[in-house]
């Protein structure tokens, strides 16, 4: 990881006072909201968490990297997750089987443990939409 690549993750990690400015921060930042939440307690309770727009950011920020699959796979899951009335018994076989089907695409091969190098080739590739690393648009 180089030094620009760690103070974007600084940065998009510890953004405290509204979304950052610069398109690549804040495609970090809004994705990195569900990701967090995804890694402690499960696709499935991130998605059901959020807010339709914190969703809708994550998502986005996901394509803005390139992670399309991956953006997909949430969508999906999100969807699906809708339409289950949870903690219920009839629903129990259902909800079993999305949150199988969310830790598989989340932690699989088309997963998160793509954004690192993700972002890492998009700060090298456009450094303009990071602030501090060249001209911040």
């Amino acid at each position: 990881m180089t030094g620009d690549t760690a103070a974007v993750w600084s940065r998009a990690l510890h953004q405290q006072h509204g979304r950052p400015r610069t398109d690549g921060d804040r495609a970090l930042h809004d994705l990195l909201v569900l990701d967090n939440l995804a890694q402690s307690s499960g696709l499935v309770q991130a998605v059901r968490t959020l807010k339709a727009w914190e969703l809708a950011s994550a998502v986005a920020g996901y394509r803005w990297f390139g992670l399309n699959r991956l953006a997909d796979g949430i969508e999906s899951v999100a969807a699906e997750a809708a339409t289950i009335k949870f903690y219920t018994p009839e629903s129990h076989h259902q909800q079993t089987l999305l949150e199988e089907r969310a830790v598989s695409l989340f932690f699989g091969i088309e997963g998160s443990d793509l954004l690192e190098d993700a972002v890492e080739a998009c700060v090298a590739e456009r450094p303009e939409a990071f602030a501090g690393t060249g001209r911040a648009t």
